[in-house]
């Protein structure tokens, strides 16, 4: 079903996919997300910042800057209500989504390879200057040895059918249209699978065990606070309601890992790394099914932006 109103499931995305050609040998780590979020905000704020030197924080153009907006998360406060009205920021409504692999991985020159990312409601507006800034990260250069690419092609290619797009920003192309996420019947028992870590704070207290109610209510909270900022409607939605369910045993057996002291990069803050399956029971908790199918294009946890938390249910009846 295509629902629309305020439901939850009403957030509208649209996930963009970018081919590119290699100009040098070009490196890619297991989990590539954060070096091309790395590579692309600095494309991105070279292209966008006009006033150098001055923190973002305090800056007078803060809501109107694409770099602000897309990575930082400022919103204008006015527009706010529900659980982001005190929030100084709200989470950036781009998300990479590149292929986790089990390897590093090396593209030779001349050959092709792609990066994938999700822009949430409004943010599809500024499509244009994300392709602009996915052109210039490329003349930048990937990684210490700063290999080069070009870009060869920008594809949407979900949740809505397939559309070639014009690569060059220049050449006046049209913003990006988000669809609404098509939700399929609640199944009464799932695996939820870690694409990639899910970062707790390091000082995490798991207890007897994987917190599942914590995880699910994360899912909740990140839908939630990005839901009236990218779309100016209100989300009307029963949140006692659903810490209650969240709350509820509905987790079975799994592997479950937990990993302390993780970090993505050297020197950088430790996090409680979570990896691995569990199965999830949903027979009687239906009404989290649309939380947690979205959540899957938007990722959980600590650096959720930057490619961790992501995940993948698979059905399992």
């Amino acid at each position: 079903m295509n629902n629309t109103g305020s439901s939850p499931f009403s957030l509208p995305l649209a996930t963009y996919r970018f081919t590119c050609r290699a100009e040098d040998t070009v490196s890619l780590p297991a989990l590539a997300d954060p070096l091309w979020r790395s590579v692309f905000g600095l494309a991105l704020k070279r292209s966008s910042c006009i006033r150098e030197g001055e923190k973002c924080r305090a800056c007078s153009l803060r809501f109107d800057c694409d770099y602000a907006f897309l990575l930082m998360g400022f919103n204008r406060p006015h527009t706010r209500h529900g659980i982001t009205r005190h929030m100084q920021t709200v989470p950036p409504p781009l998300v990479f989504r590149c292929r986790v692999r089990d390897h590093a991985s090396r593209v030779p020159p001349a050959s092709t390879f792609s990066v994938r990312l999700a822009l949430v409601g409004t943010a599809n507006e500024r499509l244009p200057a994300v392709i602009r800034a996915m052109e210039d990260a490329g003349r930048l250069g990937l990684g210490r040895k700063r290999a080069r690419f070009s870009l060869a092609e920008v594809v949407q290619d979900g949740p809505q059918p397939p559309e070639r797009l014009v690569a060059d920003s220049r050449r006046g192309m049209t913003p990006g249209r988000p669809a609404q996420v098509t939700i399929p019947e609640a199944p009464r028992t799932i695996r939820f699978l870690f694409l990639s870590p899910y970062l707790l704070p390091s000082d995490t207290d798991l207890g007897q065990g994987f917190g599942g109610g914590r995880l699910v209510m994360q899912i909740i909270r990140r839908i939630s606070a990005m839901h009236e900022p990218y779309t100016g409607h209100p989300l009307d939605a029963d949140f006692r309601c659903l810490k209650e369910l969240a709350a509820m045993p509905f987790f079975l057996d799994g592997d479950i890992r937990a990993e302390p002291g993780y970090s993505y990069h050297a020197n950088r803050k430790r996090f409680l790394a979570i990896r691995g399956d569990c199965l999830m029971r949903l027979a009687d908790c239906a009404p989290l099914w649309p939380w947690l199918y979205l959540g899957q294009w938007l990722g959980v946890g600590k650096q959720a932006g930057k490619g961790f938390g992501r995940y993948h249910l698979q059905v399992v009846e």
